[in-house]
């Protein structure tokens, strides 16, 4: 797996064998930088972050900071790896997403950027995207992002945040949800 822009753009990035974890596919990644934009100087949560991918993604295009949330053990180990091989720090919690959704919110913090990659077919992207916002960690112009399987069902939205992108590629579905004004 290789960092696909930014000033580690080219560089390889370590991936668990198995199917414990999907990372997301090179052209999804892509995707959802093009349609972020500029990211320099955000603040990124990555929710299920597995191998860390497309927070170090987004350090790599100029993110101010990281904060990656995974449960595994294997997946914690590939992600602080990954992160000593490229020389960049972040913030690395062993959680549940919940769990940690909590924390951060008593701890205060807000976040510009916050992607979930939860497993498929779980339940857990539509649990991740509502705590988030109500438990505001999001900041007034921050986005989320969620990639499920194509024919998961994800909330369209509700009185505090709506749906802004909602796109297919292969089998991967990417939506990316915003705070109502």
């Amino acid at each position: 797996m290789r960092i696909i822009a930014g000033k580690f753009r080219g560089r390889k990035i370590k991936a668990p064998k198995g199917l414990a974890t999907r990372p997301v596919l090179a052209r999804v990644r892509e995707a959802l930088f093009n349609v972020l934009g500029d990211i320099e100087g955000t603040r990124v949560l990555d929710l299920f972050a597995g191998t860390g991918a497309v927070g170090i993604e987004a350090l790599s295009r100029g993110a101010e900071s990281l904060v990656a949330v995974e449960k595994g053990s294997q997946q914690i180990r590939i992600i602080h790896d990954n992160l000593s091989v490229l020389g960049v720090a972040a913030r690395v919690i062993r959680s549940e997403v919940k769990t940690a959704i909590g924390k951060l919110s008593a701890e205060g913090e807000r976040f510009d950027f916050i992607f979930a990659d939860p497993p498929y077919d779980s339940g857990l992207a539509a649990a991740a995207v509502d705590a988030v916002f109500e438990n505001g960690i999001i900041s007034e112009t921050g986005v989320m992002a969620v990639t499920v399987r194509k024919k998961e069902n994800l909330p369209a939205g509700n009185d505090n945040y709506s749906m802004i992108f909602d796109r297919s590629y292969g089998d991967t579905r990417l939506a990316i949800y915003k705070m109502k004004q």
